[in-house]
């Protein structure tokens, strides 16, 4: 049975994350936080070569179901994972529904990926890239969009 598209996105972007060396993955062990002894640590180059398979054959796959989704997620993920990895890695699904010129569109904005970070809400240490409305003022990151207003240049 073939994964829905929504499905094969989330694989996706799971099998980027972890087949980027140096990507922050939770471990555990005495050295951590908690009951568990969970902590983050940078994936290896060897954890990161045996998970690269998967993401060479859902890429491929997402590029034959769904060109247009896959080309414009490509080059963010491309430009993260050649830069600070500690910013939130670009999720595969934002970039499903654009306009006639390849912006995003998310609450009536059309929106462009600035390739600048800001931390995400209170963590510091955590940061996410920031989008900006080509139609109205607004600039943030994922977590200001889903709770944000809607494109007012839009309505």
């Amino acid at each position: 049975m073939r994964a829905t598209l929504q499905t094969l996105m989330l694989n996706l972007q799971h099998a980027a994350y972890q087949s980027t060396p140096g990507a922050a993955i939770y471990d555990y062990g005495p050295q951590g936080k908690g009951p568990l002894g969970q902590y983050l640590r940078p994936t290896t180059e060897a954890e990161a070569e045996k998970r690269r398979p998967d993401f060479e054959r859902l890429s491929a796959e997402l590029r034959e179901r769904d060109p247009g989704t896959y080309s414009a997620w490509l080059a963010d993920f491309e430009f993260w994972r050649a830069g600070e990895l500690s910013v939130r890695m670009p999720s595969v699904d934002a970039y499903e529904k654009r306009d006639e010129e390849g912006l995003r569109i998310f609450r009536g904005h059309r929106l462009v990926n600035t390739r600048e970070s800001a931390p995400w809400f209170d963590d510091q240490e955590q940061k996410a890239f920031v989008w900006k409305c080509r139609r109205c003022d607004f600039t943030g990151h994922d977590g200001d969009l889903i709770g944000g207003r809607r494109c007012e240049a839009g309505a």
